[in-house]
């Protein structure tokens, strides 16, 4: 169970292998004033996970701390302050998942093959199993309770990178996600 969770903290902060491999989307309501926006608070998050053991072993201090401060310093980067009180405008929370994928793929053909006395061809088919990770940062507006904006990314985790790779491609991740923040009408 150890290993399960240490590859799956690991997997899930390293979203992905490269930046390039992130697909990044935001929404976002079109009617809310982003500008009056300076201050935000994270919204509590139960402590305690809800369902199987999957859910269970994405609730940690570890990863929680670096996805809080991937955000901390992206919103810092905006001009935006934190506040330990419901007086700010924004609150802030996140929601992580992971998904078992696989990849087939036909390659349409192989090179004939020499079988005792005859040659084979066919089509050459190769299956990757492999987790894709996803996370969503989202901003509620603090008077008015609705969601206000909300960054997604989603990519294919990577197999056990170090605790500084972890970070490092969770930074990349926010920076891409919060890179059009606050939106432009």
């Amino acid at each position: 169970m150890r290993t399960g969770f240490v590859v799956l903290l690991v997997g899930l902060v390293a979203l992905v292998v490269g930046c390039s491999s992130i697909s990044v989307n935001q929404d976002y309501d079109s009617e809310a004033d982003f500008m009056a926006y300076k201050t935000y608070a994270w919204l509590q998050q139960p402590t305690t996970a809800v369902g199987d053991a999957r859910a269970a072993q994405q609730m940690n201090t570890l990863l929680d701390k670096r996805i809080r401060n991937a955000v901390n310093a992206q919103l810092s980067a905006k001009g935006m302050a934190l506040l330990d009180s419901d007086d700010a405008d924004l609150f802030v929370a996140y929601h992580t998942g992971i998904q078992d994928k696989v990849n087939v793929t036909d390659w349409g053909y192989t090179y004939p093959r020499h079988y005792g006395g005859w040659y084979g061809g066919g089509s050459d088919i190769s299956v990757t199993n492999y987790q894709e990770g996803t996370i969503i940062v989202d901003l509620i507006d603090t008077n008015t309770k609705q969601l206000v904006w909300r960054g997604t990314a989603t990519g294919a985790l990577e197999t056990n990178p170090s605790p500084e790779q972890i970070e490092h491609n969770l930074n990349n991740v926010m920076e891409k996600m919060f890179k059009k923040y606050p939106p432009q009408k």
